[in-house]
């Protein structure tokens, strides 16, 4: 087991207090931050378990704490990619779905959206659910809920028998029109809960109470989809953490960068699809405002993906619907049928199939490719010495010299260099270049999958990247972000404190929350805005009622308060913050203007005289967790990360390409670093991750102890 900061136990870890945990599960690594009743940070860096997820956070605990303080955790929050991987590892499962009659093949017809125009043998992913277990009810609602076509009981009765005939695990009930009255889809699930008690049972209306067939099905059926692989793993967890005698209920990070107790988690584990990433955002929207920047793109590299999000006026940016399943998962209306489409809130997040441990390889043309495969924890890239053989990103940084060539995780993690060399050598010999070269094109090549990821959340979104700093973290992010900036025009790059377990250091700042949604087809209009509010109000009445059933709150919970917008005739909708003053006309006028603003950035085009249409209303209701400041994080971590640096800086042979070649850079530790700006080249090693300064760049530390990386060649 590999750790970046083993508590002291005698001296550090006393029971008499509460502790707060922090846990953030990737596909490589399980990353722990642990606050200590004394308000001390501690870290943890341990290979995550595929086999079973919950494994590796009961033996970090074990090795982290004592019995005594383990006892006295009073809150543990944790991101997974349990639900994500359920997906994109296509592990089948017999589920169900129960529609209107007519309607069987909406998950077939799909948005009727292609990935590349030009790929003329591209076939959309398969169904979740197999055409035999898609099942008919005579019914019908109007889009007023006006109920037409009574429900059929006896096609109840023949569902549940076809149910029952194949051992059914989970069933989505997805009826024409339930979002405006879900009295028939109740009645089918609770005859189906009834004589089927084994069988877990999601209603539309009650995931996803929106306009839009399609949208609204293939939400209903990721849900119903994840309820056992959720179920399970949580159920799990919770055991496993009262086996080892931590009493609190865990909770999770849900995809909107808020989170939520297990219990409402079993029943919506569409929420959690984008748990792990959320948190970096979280962190990173903390840390802008501490450094008064308002415009981040924030970068997060791991063992397995990429992801890039963005950062407005310090708030996450969000979005309400995202795709998952695809080399590339995005957020927003233009998301392109390439994945499993979940409609709800969530973090504007772009992520990609490039991570340290993705493998390259060669395509058929003999092109270089990276990704999307990884090699994952096991076997891992070759210069871990676990078994892997192919060449992977970070083989390539062994072979640039980026990475420590003898361990990382302040030592406790060897590397095999000669291990990478040979993989990189028999990469090269295929593309018939040198081992360094080699690297280099595996490293140009995961640079250009990862532009891919900054441009969906910036350029696609109608902003220009060139105004914005690149905020990097995750264990290879300070490896590739100078260079990515470069790349992109982007002046300034920022490295956070403990960037390696930076989304765990986001699971502490992380906000409680539930959100409701309901469908409100109205003209905007000054009349309607009262109606509108009220709605809005009913809605916030029913989140904060789930919030206290679920969660032990000690302040009062703010509002938050959201509205779809489309100019009328339109498919696509835009969700905006609803104004929260002035008259009702001029929360009207002010709803409209940020409509078309933000209609002319994200679409390139606006139509003021055109009338618009509300859709959809939202309410978030949020407890807020005790914030911390990074200015007064920063004097314990450097103390904690002097105690891991190296006895005393040197230097190593770092390649950059042909055209800057090889350099000698000192190797220094984030503590060296001065408010004075450092010239490159230099690498800043730390226990859990490595930043690379490139020649004619320059650095520095600021008082959050932050790295500020000026990327305008001198």
């Amino acid at each position: 087991m590999e750790t970046a900061d083993t508590l002291e136990r005698d001296s550090e870890c006393r029971a008499g207090g509460t502790w707060r945990v922090g846990v953030d599960i990737g596909g490589t690594f399980t990353d722990f931050v642990i606050r200590a009743p004394d308000s001390q940070l501690h870290r943890l860096k341990i290979l995550s378990t595929p086999d079973s997820y919950s494994r590796a956070i009961t033996e970090g605990l074990n090795e982290a704490l004592p019995e005594g303080a383990r006892r006295s955790i009073d809150a543990l929050v944790h991101g997974t990619t349990v639900a994500t991987n359920a997906i994109l590892q296509g592990i089948r499962q017999n589920i169900a779905l129960v529609t209107t009659r007519g309607f069987r093949d909406t998950l077939e017809l799909r948005r009727g959206r292609r990935p590349d125009s030009y790929a003329l043998q591209w076939a959309p992913p398969a169904p979740l659910v197999n055409r035999a277990l898609r099942l008919e009810v005579s019914e019908r609602l109007d889009a007023d809920g006006r109920v037409v076509v009574p429900l059929a009981e006896d096609d109840i009765d023949r569902c549940i028998q076809i149910l029952r005939e194949n051992d059914v695990v989970a069933v989505a009930v997805c009826l024409i029109n339930a979002y405006a009255n879900p009295v028939h889809e109740r009645r089918i699930a609770e005859r189906i809960a009834a004589a089927l008690p084994h069988v877990k049972v999601t209603c539309s209306s009650l995931v996803d109470p929106e306009p839009g067939e399609f949208e609204r099905c293939s939400t209903t059926v990721v849900n119903a989809f994840l309820l056992p692989v959720v179920h399970e793993y949580l159920e799990g967890l919770e055991s496993a953490l009262h086996g080892i005698g931590v009493g609190c209920q865990p909770q999770v990070m849900q995809s909107d960068g808020t989170t939520a107790g297990a219990g409402l988690i079993c029943e919506r584990p569409c929420l959690i699809i984008e748990s792990g990433p959320a948190a970096g955002m979280v962190a990173a929207a903390n840390l802008a405002a501490e450094l008064d920047r308002s415009s981040v793109i924030t970068f997060d590299m791991g063992g397995t993906t990429a992801k890039a999000g963005l950062v407005k006026d310090h708030r996450v940016a969000l979005n309400d619907e995202q795709e998952v399943g695809d080399s590339i998962n995005r957020g927003g209306g233009f998301s392109r049928g390439s994945g499993y489409l979940v409609r709800g809130v969530c973090v504007d997040l772009t992520e990609v199939g490039s991570g340290g441990g993705s493998v390259a390889w060669v395509d058929g043309g003999g092109a270089l490719r990276v990704g999307p495969q990884s090699t994952g924890a096991n076997p891992g890239p070759a210069c871990y010495g676990l078994g892997g053989t192919e060449p992977t990103v970070a083989d390539a940084h062994v072979v640039l010299g980026y990475l420590n060539p003898e361990a990382i995780a302040g030592g406790k993690k060897p590397i095999h260099r000669h291990l990478a060399h040979e993989a990189m050598g028999r990469l090269a010999q295929r593309l018939g270049v040198s081992e360094r070269d080699a690297a280099w094109g595996v490293f140009l090549v995961a640079n250009a999958t990862m532009r891919r990821a900054i441009r969906a959340v910036s350029v696609e979104r109608g902003y220009d990247p060139r105004h914005f700093t690149l905020m990097a973290f995750g264990g290879a992010g300070g490896v590739h972000a100078a260079s990515l900036a470069a790349e992109m025009e982007m002046p300034e790059v920022v490295i956070p404190v403990i960037p390696g377990l930076f989304s765990s250091l986001g699971l502490m700042f992380s906000d409680v929350a539930v959100t409701r949604a309901a469908a409100r087809r109205v003209e905007l209009s000054t009349p309607a805005m009262e109606g509108l509010e009220d709605a809005v109000n009913a809605l916030a009445r029913e989140a904060a009622m789930e919030l206290r059933h679920h969660h032990r709150l000690e302040n009062e919970p703010e509002i938050e308060a959201f509205v779809s917008l489309q100019y009328r005739g339109q498919s696509t909708t835009l969700s905006l913050p609803m104004p929260t003053s002035g008259t009702l006309h001029e929360r009207a006028c002010e709803l409209a203007r940020r409509f078309h603003e933000a209609h002319q950035r994200a679409r390139g085009h606006s139509a003021e005289s055109e009338p618009i249409e509300v859709t959809t209303l939202r309410a978030r209701v949020v407890a807020r967790a005790p914030r911390m400041r990074f200015c007064d994080l920063a004097p314990a971590v450097a103390a904690v990360q002097g105690r891991n640096a190296s006895a005393r800086p040197h230097t190593r042979e770092l390649y950059f390409g042909p055209t800057l070649g090889v350099h000698r850079a000192p190797v220094i530790a984030r503590a060296d670093l001065r408010e004075s700006p450092v010239p490159g080249p230099l690498v800043v090693e730390e226990p859990e991750s490595t930043t690379i300064v490139p020649p004619g760049f320059s650095a520095r530390i600021d008082r959050t102890g932050s790295i500020l990386i000026d990327t305008r060649r001198r």
